[in-house]
């Protein structure tokens, strides 16, 4: 049984702006509650790039893990793998589209 959830939300930024941020793995760490531990191969964010990253509480650490295998800078468009701890996997699919005032960002 799986469950199919797609939140989007309208951000006062352009979609470039929004990109740089989905694009760049060293700037994850500004928007998520997550250290990025490691990024293979190094630099932006390309098809077949792995992402290691790490958060928790409590003095407790998690790992996660992003398997990119869509990065479209023409359409705004990013796919990838995620894996959780636990044995939780997901597919994502994010999606960055012009709208007035700004950018309208979807998961799912």
């Amino acid at each position: 049984m799986g469950i199919y959830v797609c939140p989007a939300d309208t951000v006062a930024a352009p979609p470039e702006t929004v990109w740089r941020l989905l694009t760049d793995p060293a700037t994850y760490e500004t928007w998520t509650e997550a250290r990025v531990d490691s990024v293979e191969p190094p630099g932006p964010a390309r098809p077949g790039q792995v992402v290691l990253l790490s958060g928790g509480a409590l003095g407790i650490r998690l790992r996660f893990r992003f398997d990119l295998d869509l990065v479209n800078p023409t359409t705004y468009d990013f796919e990838l793998r995620v894996q959780f701890p636990f044995g939780i996997r997901m597919r994502e699919h994010i999606s960055v589209r012009p709208v007035e005032g700004g950018s309208r960002v979807q998961f799912g």
